[in-house]
């Protein structure tokens, strides 16, 4: 597993250097699902930095969960979660896939100040914005989403200008902003629909949806967008793929 030298009169600091030759190791497949990274020590010597360096890097890698560590036996990759799976990935481009015309209706677009939580999940300062974007998503004019995204306001300056009703958030950041989305983190749960959600939706209140929430990521695991979507529970189908079964117990 070679890796490039480390650039030490870069302003970038070793740790993150490093970090990112091992992401780019593991996107790129050279580093597969259940291979072991070599021990601190070795990482370490072989780039000749410091084991704190290195160490650095693994723990954000582990922060990630691209990585885990097990007691012993050393660190591993782990396995890729929720990676390009159609209902978690661009809704535009999901529609299109399945013949139907995507389209918005937008409620909320502004820049605002964001609670603490969302502060730290999107790495924002006490004083830096969030594009608030909030729109029901249509499929042949037809609503079948709810959708409340927060951006940091320094990656997308001007976006809360553009009109974003048939227009790809993600097509927006790849071409306007050269922000590419890559890896998505979300966790699914089945509820009811709120009464601003029955109503965006055209549901009866306390109809069942479908929440997905979710963290968008660029390749190297740069925070783009937290997005809330609540599905209707009938019309559209979400498709996650193959996934690997694993057990916590042998």
């Amino acid at each position: 597993m070679p890796l490039r030298p480390l650039d030490k009169h870069s302003s970038v600091p070793l740790y993150s250097q490093l970090y990112h030759r091992l992401v780019e190791q593991i996107t790129s497949g050279q580093l597969k699902a259940g291979d072991r990274l070599p021990p601190e020590r070795e990482l370490a010597e072989g780039l000749k930095v410091s084991r704190i360096t290195a160490r650095q890097a693994i723990d954000a890698l582990v922060e990630k969960g691209l990585v885990y560590r097990e007691q012993g036996r050393g660190t591993f990759v782990a396995e890729a979660r929720m990676r390009g799976l159609i209902g978690f990935t661009s809704f535009s481009d999901d529609l299109r896939s399945r013949g139907m015309h995507p389209s918005s209706q937008v409620l909320v677009q502004k820049l605002v100040t964001v609670d603490e939580e969302t502060q730290k999940v999107l790495k924002l300062g006490p004083e830096e914005q969030a594009l608030h974007l909030v729109r029901v998503r249509m499929a042949d004019g037809k609503p079948v989403a709810l959708q409340s995204s927060y951006i940091p306001a320094r990656l997308v300056p001007g976006l809360e200008q553009e009109d974003m009703r048939d227009q790809s958030l993600y097509s927006i950041l790849r071409e306007k902003y050269y922000i590419h989305p890559a890896w998505t983190e979300a966790e699914i749960e089945a509820t009811s629909a709120s009464a601003e959600e029955a109503q965006a939706l055209q549901l009866d209140k306390n109809a069942p949806v479908l929440v997905v929430r979710g963290i968008t990521f660029t390749e190297s695991f740069e925070v783009i967008e937290t997005v809330r979507t609540v599905y209707r529970g009938k019309g559209l189908a979400l498709y996650i793929g193959r996934q690997r079964i694993t057990t916590l117990n042998p």
